[in-house]
């Protein structure tokens, strides 16, 4: 209980700290009329959207993303494993739609709207990238009760890893560090739980765990194929200044991560259940 009890801090801080994320501007510094010149502007009122393809793509991934963690906790049937990666797709599903809100919808009005240049981030991105380092570790928690028996361990691992990237963002936005409260930075956090997913279902021989593997190794190609496309910058060659089609990493990302919504439901629902006691 006294551990949970400093968790609840988190989100505390975040809050009375945030005033701190306003100081963090882009290196080199972006005004808002340059942000509008990277990427889609939409003007509906007095409201500036950003990027509609890519803001119907995290939301319906956002949607996916949740419906699908409600199905695996309808259909638990008392299994643990279907629990926890319920919880763990609700979680991703809610940090999407943080994401979708700050990175792509409202991307103009929460870092640029009526400042001289526009801020790196904001306390939704700070909560989404939080949001999904416990869903990663959540799906970590399922794996190990469908796939191995030493599952003690890896959900001390599991729950260590989600609080110590808590922290990380929180110190993150009281210095403040664009550093800290990088994707990059959550990677290196997730990236972990992601391996040892691929090392418990491949060493399990339970129904299960080869969809598992699977959805493990096809996680690590959605991830790889966003920083691929990140750094051959595709997205600026595609949208050419305006006069093209804007299609970013995130776009990518989401795409991505949609199928892999699907592969779960498909390959992994019906065949999840937890590792019965010796």
């Amino acid at each position: 209980m006294k551990g949970m009890r400093r968790l609840v801090w988190i989100p505390i801080l975040l809050v009375l700290s945030g005033c701190a994320l306003n100081d963090i501007e882009y290196d080199p510094p972006i005004t808002p009329e340059q942000w509008c010149e990277q990427r889609p502007c939409v003007d509906v009122g007095d409201v500036v959207l950003n990027e509609p393809l890519g803001t119907f793509l995290v939301f319906s991934l956002a949607l996916l993303w949740i419906a699908v963690g409600v199905g695996f906790l309808v259909t638990r049937r008392g299994q643990v494993s279907r629990g926890w990666l319920g919880t763990a797709l609700i979680l991703g599903g809610l940090g999407a739609a943080q994401a979708g809100v700050s990175y792509q919808a409202f991307s103009y009005e929460l870092k640029c709207a009526g400042k001289q240049f526009c801020t790196y981030t904001n306390a939704l991105e700070v909560g989404y990238s939080i949001t999904q380092a416990w869903s990663v570790s959540a799906m970590l928690v399922a794996v190990a009760y469908a796939c191995t028996q030493a599952r003690r361990g890896v959900i001390i691992y599991a729950l260590a890893n989600a609080v110590v990237y808590s922290i990380v963002a929180v110190v993150g936005v009281l210095l403040p560090s664009t550093l800290l409260l990088s994707f990059e930075v959550l990677m290196l956090f997730a990236l972990p739980g992601i391996i040892l997913v691929i090392v418990l279902a491949a060493r399990s021989k339970q129904p299960a765990s080869r969809p598992i593997l699977i959805a493990a190794v096809l996680l690590v190609v959605v991830n790889v194929a966003y920083f691929a496309y990140y750094a051959a910058g595709i997205t600026e060659t595609l949208w050419d200044g305006g006069d093209g089609f804007y299609f970013s990493a995130n776009d990518v990302l989401h795409v991505g991560m949609i199928a892999w919504l699907i592969y779960v439901v498909v390959a992994v629902g019906p065949r999840l259940r937890d590792l019965s006691p010796r």
